[in-house]
């Protein structure tokens, strides 16, 4: 179970197999459990006419880790993660990295992950503004883009959760006003609930004063312990005591040997990497006519954003 070929695409840090095992351990899954595990949910996507056909078992073992081995959670997170590419086209479809908006959208801010692991195991991902020109600052395609790493994380991610940091340096007025309710809303129901990963804190530096409300209303889009688990720093040594300095580069007082501009090319990389892959997944989507229940997780997403998985 711990030692599958790597087909890794992203130069990033995975935990040693021995550690591998323990959080696999510490969740309850074994070799002969993940075997018939994965053999449950291939016979009830068969039965789900509205899923696509997914026999990928890396994929389903990664669900069911985030899903902290839970079948009934792994099967609605399945099917959360399928729909949402169906009612989300904007952050979903035509995936090219290599397309010229795309790549301006990068260039001008993006979620760039650290390749380093913290001490815990957890992966660090950090958007941030590289151009602060507003102009050329599209925020559907910013989480856009922020999707697709995530996305290809999927099946070959190892870490034991994630920790997002929102660099908000250089943000204006202009970049403020573009978020607009609907624009969260839509990332937190089709982004954050919809990806299988779980999320273990939320970081915001450099935040301009007039930033203050729109942190307010994106907090109360989250379940209570995750905004628990939301700082705002005004400094960098605010932010050491959750992440380690080797984690960082030398932009957030971290001693890690690259910029944001060559992590921001190293996650880049992974995505063209990964060119093909992004065109075979754009029809694997749920077809809502054929679902045979009544209920449809995205009706639980549009309702509450309280399903984001959490540690």
């Amino acid at each position: 179970m711990t030692n599958e070929t790597s087909s890794q695409l992203f130069p990033y840090e995975n935990p040693p197999p021995e550690v591998i095992k323990k959080l696999e351990e510490d969740i309850g899954m074994t070799e002969e459990s993940l075997k018939e595990d994965i053999k449950t949910l291939k016979e009830w996507m068969v039965k789900q006419p509205h899923l696509p056909n997914i026999d990928d078992e890396k994929v389903l073992k990664r669900f069911l880790y985030y899903c902290k081995n839970s079948l009934e959670k792994t099967k609605m997170k399945l099917d959360n993660y399928y729909s949402v590419r169906g009612s989300s086209p904007e952050y979903f479809n035509n995936r090219d990295p290599l397309d010229p908006e795309l790549v301006e959208s990068i260039n001008t801010m993006f979620f760039c992950g650290l390749p380093k692991l913290t001490p815990e195991h957890d992966r660090v991902c950090i958007f941030k503004i590289f151009d602060t020109d507003v102009s050329k600052y599209n925020p559907t395609l910013l989480f856009k883009s922020g999707l697709m790493a995530l996305d290809c994380h999927v099946s070959e991610e190892r870490c034991r959760s994630h920790i997002l940091i929102y660099d908000m340096q250089g943000g204006s007025i202009g970049h403020v006003a573009s978020l607009t309710i609907p624009i969260i809303k839509k990332f937190f129901s089709s982004g954050l609930v919809g990806m299988p990963q779980r999320y273990s804190g939320f970081h915001i530096v450099n935040a301009p004063s007039i930033a203050e409300s729109l942190i307010s209303m994106a907090k109360s889009f989250l379940k209570d312990k995750l905004s628990k688990r939301t700082y705002v720093h005004h400094d960098m040594t605010s932010l050491h005591k959750f992440i380690p300095k080797e984690i960082l580069p030398a932009e957030y007082g971290g001693t890690f040997p690259m910029t944001m501009n060559e992590l921001k090319e190293n996650t880049y990389a992974g995505l063209v990497a990964h060119r093909e892959w992004f065109k075979q997944q754009e029809n694997l989507v749920t077809d809502e006519k054929k679902r045979l229940s009544k209920f449809n997780s995205l009706d639980q997403i549009e309702g509450s954003f309280r399903k984001i998985n959490i540690d």
